[in-house]
């Protein structure tokens, strides 16, 4: 039997409002979890770069550490060679400074002959502020006497001028410092009646110049002169030494005697 459907078929409910939200609110959730995934793959890229810097960045601290280390480890044995290095450089001057300052004093109280070497002497002598035409044998020493680092000398002259002239060539060497003219007092010898000044000097001596002869300038005298020639009071000049040992009274023979002083001398001091 055959049945005929009057009612007509059922209308489809047509989509509301609300499931086309929930769609659309479905792909933003989409859209938004792509975006947090990317964002996410990006900052744990950032944060594996960071991590790499930071394991480099404390290598290289740890290198300067071990760097700054061995820099402070040859800093400190540098500064203990130094310190040795300056006892023994003070012992070799202590060592060789007495008699190389004593043989400068000679060659400052010896006159220069006339001779090619001694003209070139007189040139240098000039420039170093000394009157190379000064007569040495007007200044005698009798004694030095050196304690700890000071030193006195004890002379006579035959006048002031000569003193000053001595002074004068004590002062421009590095070996004396601090030169402090003493009293002068004007004598007269007993038996020859001849007039002449003792005289006394205070300085600090120094030896550095001994094993520092570089330092010097060009145009000033030689702390280390050559030997000088050897002149009327005999060999290596008027007034030298004969010991240089430190802290003890070092006795120096009159350069020339008052009785044994040229004539022209005797004139002048008159």
């Amino acid at each position: 039997m055959i049945r005929i459907n009057l009612l007509g078929l059922k209308a489809k409910p047509k989509p509301t409002a609300s499931r086309k939200q929930l769609v659309v609110f479905a792909a933003l959730l989409i859209v938004e979890a792509a975006f947090l995934f990317l964002w996410h793959q990006k900052l744990s890229a950032d944060l594996a770069e960071a991590t790499k810097r930071t394991k480099e960045a404390s290598a290289k601290i740890d290198d300067l550490k071990r760097v700054k280390q061995s820099w402070e480890t040859w800093q400190a044995e540098k500064a203990d060679l130094d310190r040795q290095s300056q006892v023994f450089e003070t012992l070799r001057a202590d060592q060789i400074g007495p008699p190389m300052m004593l043989q400068y004093l000679s060659y400052s109280l010896t006159a220069l002959d006339d001779s090619p070497a001694g003209r070139d002497e007189a040139r240098a002598q000039e420039l170093a502020g000394w009157n190379p035409k000064w007569d040495a044998r007007r200044v005698w020493l009798n004694t030095i006497r050196q304690t700890d680092r000071g030193v006195t000398f004890d002379g006579q002259a035959l006048d002031h001028e000569d003193v000053a002239e001595f002074y004068r060539r004590i002062e421009s060497t590095d070996f004396f410092s601090g030169v402090e003219p003493g009293l002068q007092t004007r004598k007269v010898h007993p038996d020859l009646g001849i007039r002449y000044v003792d005289f006394t000097a205070k300085a600090i001596v120094s030896y550095r110049a001994a094993i520092e002869p570089d330092q010097k300038p060009a145009d000033a005298a030689p702390a280390t002169p050559p030997p000088a020639p050897s002149g009327p009071g005999g060999p290596g000049g008027p007034g030298a030494p004969v010991s240089g040992k430190p802290g003890a009274m070092i006795d120096a023979p009159a350069s020339r005697p008052l009785a044994a002083a040229s004539p022209d001398a005797r004139t002048s001091a008159r």
